[in-house]
């Protein structure tokens, strides 16, 4: 490889020899002639134009660049690359190991690894990463090659178009079923459903990597190596198919690289189409696992651009940077180097809208590096406790290694360009580091708390039965308006009738006992009967009560709200259950829930004005009147369930009632929010909303921390 930093070298007077293992080759790009070159042994591609191609052509190991600028304005004219343009490229092919300098060594591939950049850990040390551990399969050229034999005829044009129509069908019936499903999806990350997650995850990783391989050869290329990766001790299978590059047609690159997702949906839609018609709750438990796994998860992770996956290659093809990667990479460093060195660099090989594009890709790459980087760790320490945080520290060390090797190696030759540049590149990198550390770990952003709410009647309007019994007459309907001390409905309850009469007759039959004993003067005798008589008073009365509530009375003015109220007669009702709703259009108020992170600032409130939201209706204000001192797991309304369009993660419980068969997956403390009357009677029961309860101020990564734990928290979720 290269021995010393191309930016620092003057090629004016050094003759460049091209590596002779390139490999040439002429494509057509939006119209125009551009010629492709290729690294073999590493499979790696790169494009360059007609006139960079002709100028490349003159570096033979004894003509100068300024002497190669020459004879290419010789033969191209006004369109010949000019001598600053000439050096630009000739540092570019020394940076990508494409070139040397007939002084140095020529480039050594058996060390070089794809995608590396200089600088990088080498690849033996990077084996013993624990977040990412790749093990090449031997010999898997060759039985890729026999797989694609034996079966490569599924992905056949017509195969094709009949996987792209059940694609499409599966995706309707699930639009179509996407409640039940979301039902059933939500006891995926309990422990019981593991080892089933996890066994399917790793066959459809398989056949997805399978499809890639496949298709490269049945278009007519080899797939390189391929093997499995454990992210995480989790395992993955991959393929390198890069050498696709090779083919003209960016039809067929886009075909290599989204056969993997392809079959994974087609896998989805089967499964969808299975689903809709087995009636086998663990058959369709199993399959709704293959549904998400195959459809959903390869459509997050496997689109990802941010990472080397389906969707980075198809984006790298559509904006023609064959590496993508390995070029934000370079465009970072090079910002960084001019940010820090103060020093222009004239790297436009890219030309302008990619150079910006391919820039911006390198910073959120890195930041979706880090981001996984954090997660990683805080999953390793909470999975392994002890074990995980040594693995965890192994892992951040091995990924912070190459760019720690980087700043020292800069700093060497800033050192060796004189004490002011070092001076000036270290204060420069000094204040980057604690700009970005105090971001994420000191800096509080202030946010505003923002927490769902829902509109509700007030508890005094809700009329529940003060005592069991069948529903046997209805006075009046759902919308009556009635006013205090009208008959609303009559329940039956005969063996209260019948405990009322017995209770009666024994009460009478006690009273004569006592006034024979007291006839007798047997004093030990009525005393007795006394205290039986009192139970019985008692009795008495509370029976009578129970019976009398048996005709239910109006307690206040207001509209009669009980949709299902006819649909009810002849129907048991338990003591305590919901008949129906009294009220005003007034008589509401909304419930707020408010997780664990948020109640400290929310307390603070109390009592004060909050913000409510919601779309088409602006503008209007609560005071927060108490927040209950318990957590509940249980939802205030329905509506505010996941599965019903809400934001809440819920799991389906076994006991309770229809109307309480899901509980939140996080329990949270109700806040009561009073509203004014006006917005009180525009807002419809049951209609969700948006409570702001001031801001809260962290930083970043406890912001992270926050997440990751409560992501760990439904995992290990045990009900």
């Amino acid at each position: 490889m290269t021995q010393c930093d191309p930016n620092t070298l003057d090629l004016t007077q050094q003759a460049i020899c091209l590596a002779d293992d390139l490999r040439f080759s002429p494509v057509h790009q939006r119209g125009e002639l551009v010629y492709q070159i290729e690294i073999p042994s590493l499979h790696r591609f790169f494009r360059v134009g007609y006139e960079e191609y002709v100028f490349l052509s003159l570096l033979d190991g004894k003509t100068t660049v300024p002497q190669a600028c020459g004879l290419a304005a010789a033969r191209l004219g006004p369109k010949a690359p000019t001598t600053a343009n000439a050096i630009t490229i000739a540092k570019w092919l020394l940076k990508n190991d494409l070139a040397h300098l007939v002084s140095e060594a020529k480039p050594n591939r058996r060390i070089a690894v794809a995608d590396n950049l200089p600088g990088e850990v080498p690849s033996w040390l990077q084996r013993f990463n624990p977040f990412w551990v790749r093990i090449p399969i031997p010999q898997s050229t060759r039985w890729m090659r026999e797989c694609t034999q034996l079966i490569g005829s599924i992905f056949s044009p017509l195969a094709v178009l009949i996987g792209v129509a059940l694609i499409v069908v599966g995706l309707c019936l699930a639009i179509l079923h996407r409640t039940e499903l979301a039902v059933l999806s939500e006891d995926f990350f309990l422990p019981g459903f593991w080892i089933e997650m996890a066994v399917i995850w790793v066959l459809l990783k398989i056949i997805h990597e399978l499809a890639h391989a496949m298709v490269c050869n049945r278009l007519g290329n080899e797939v390189k190596e391929s093997g499995i990766v454990f992210v995480l001790f989790a395992p993955l299978a991959y393929v390198d198919v890069s050498s696709c590059w090779r083919m003209k047609s960016q039809w067929l690159r886009f075909a290599v690289a989204a056969a993997g997702m392809y079959a994974e949906l087609v896998i989805a839609a089967v499964a969808m189409v299975l689903w809709t018609m087995t009636d086998s709750v663990s058959a369709r438990y199993l399959l709704v696992q293959i549904m998400a796994a195959a459809g959903l998860s390869t459509v997050v992770f496997n689109a990802n651009v941010l990472m080397r996956f389906d969707g980075y290659y198809i984006l790298a093809d559509v904006i023609d940077v064959p590496n993508l990667y390995s070029e934000s990479s370079s465009a970072l460093r090079s910002l960084l180097s001019r940010v820090v060195t103060g020093r222009q660099t004239q790297d436009r090989h890219l030309g302008t809208w990619r150079r910006y594009f391919v820039l911006g890709y390198g910073l959120a790459a890195v930041f979706w590096r880090i981001l996984v980087c954090i997660s990683l760790f805080i999953a390793a320490s909470k999975m392994l406790e002890g074990v995980g945080v040594l693995l965890a520290i192994l892992g951040v060390v091995l990924w912070t290694a190459p760019p720690i090797r980087l700043l020292i190696r800069f700093y060497q030759s800033e050192l060796q360009s004189g004490v002011i540049s070092a001076i000036r590149s270290i204060t420069v990198s000094v204040a980057l580091i604690a700009m970005a550390m105090s971001v994420l770990f000191f800096i509080k952003i202030p946010t505003t708390i923002s927490v769902p709410s829902v509109v509700e009647y007030l508890p005094e309007t809700t009329l529940r039965s003060s005592s069991s019994g069948f529903i046997r007459q209805l006075h009046v309907q759902d919308g009556d308006f009635v006013r205090q001390g009208d008959l609303l409905l009559e329940l039956e309850n005969l063996e209260l009738v019948h405990r009322l009469h017995d209770l009666e007759l024994t009460n009478q039959q006690t009273e004569i006992r006592l006034r024979q004993a007291m006839e007798a003067q047997q004093n030990s005798e009525q005393l007795v009967l006394r205290k039986n008589l009192h139970s019985l008073v008692e009795q008495i009365q509370s029976v009578q009560s129970q019976v009398q509530s048996l005709t239910v009375i109006a307690p206040r003015d207001g509209q009669v709200i009980a949709p299902t109220l006819a649909q009810r007669v002849d129907g048991f009702v338990e003591e305590g259950s919901v008949l129906l709703v009294l009220s005003k259009p007034t008589d509401k108020h909304l419930i707020a829930l408010i997780d664990q992170d948020s109640l400290d600032e929310a307390r603070q409130w109390i009592g004060r004005e909050v913000q409510v939201r919601s779309v088409g209706y602006s503008g209007m204000a609560g005071i927060l009147q108490r927040i209950e001192p318990r957590a509940s797991d249980r939802l205030p309304s329905l509506s505010m369930a996941a599965t019903e369009g809400g934001s809440l993660a819920v799991r389906q419980v076994e006991e309770g009632t229809e109307s309480d068969s899901v509980r939140m997956i996080l329990p949270a403390f109700r806040g009561r929010v009073d509203l004014a009357p006006e917005a009180c009677a525009a807002l419809p029961a049951g209609l969700r909303l948006t409570t702001v309860l001031g801001y809260r101020s962290e930083t970043l990564a406890t912001r992270w921390q926050q997440t990751i734990d409560e992501i760990w928290y439904r995992v290990h979720r045990v009900e």
